[in-house]
C-alpha cells in the first residue's frame, strides 16, 4: 500500500515497515503590491499567486520499522531537490515541490541516548510558475534530480522525552 511518494521516498505500509503521513498541509497566498493612486490614496493590487507550500508530518521509529536519526540523515541528501509529489496516486499541484526544510521533533530516547521515535516534518515549496509570455523571462520546467537549494534548513529539535528516567 503506497500512500505518497516524492523522488524515491515513499510513505505507506509494507511487510517490514509502516511509515504513514499523519498530517498534510497545502497553502498558497496572493502576491500583492501597494500602489498610490492619483489622489494620494494607497491601494492593494493583486499581482498573482505566491509559490505553493506543502508540509507533511509522519512518525518514524524502530517500532514501525525505521531508524528516526537515520531517516533524518538520509533526508538531508534531498534538501533543495525538486520532484513531483504524488499523494493517493495523484500529483499534487501543477509544479514540482522542492524540499526546503527537515525537522525531527518530539523525540523519545532510550537510556543510551539513541533516538527510538520521533516526528519528522518536511516542508516543500514550488518554484515560481513559468512565464506565460515566453522569451528570455520564461523558466523551463525542471526534471530529473533538480537543483541544489540555497535556502533549505535542517533542524534536529531539542524536544526530548527520556524513557525510564
Amino acid at each position: 500500500m503506497r500512500q505518497a511518494e516524492w523522488n524515491d521516498i515513499t510513505w505507506g505500509g509494507g511487510n517490514k515497515q509502516l511509515i504513514l503521513i499523519n498530517r498534510i498541509s497545502l497553502s498558497q497566498g496572493l502576491k500583492t503590491e501597494q500602489k498610490e493612486d492619483g489622489n494620494g490614496n494607497n491601494k492593494t493590487v493583486i499581482k498573482g499567486l505566491d509559490n505553493e507550500a506543502l508540509e507533511i508530518t509522519y512518525k518514524a521509529g524502530f517500532a514501525v520499522g525505521s531508524d528516526p536519526r537515520g531517516e533524518y540523515e538520509m533526508l538531508k541528501k534531498y534538501a533543495g531537490m525538486q520532484y513531483d509529489f504524488i499523494f493517493a496516486g495523484e500529483k499534487l499541484g501543477s509544479e514540482q515541490f522542492e524540499l526546503d526544510e527537515i525537522e525531527l521533533a518530539n523525540t523519545i530516547l532510550d537510556n543510551s541516548g539513541r533516538i527510538l521515535a520521533g516526528d519528522l516534518t518536511l516542508r516543500f515549496n514550488t518554484e515560481s510558475a513559468p512565464s506565460s509570455k515566453g522569451g528570455k523571462g520564461a523558466k523551463k520546467k525542471k526534471s530529473g534530480k533538480g537543483k541544489k537549494g540555497k535556502k533549505g534548513s535542517l533542524t534536529l529539535s531539542n524536544q526530548i522525552k527520556a524513557m525510564g528516567g
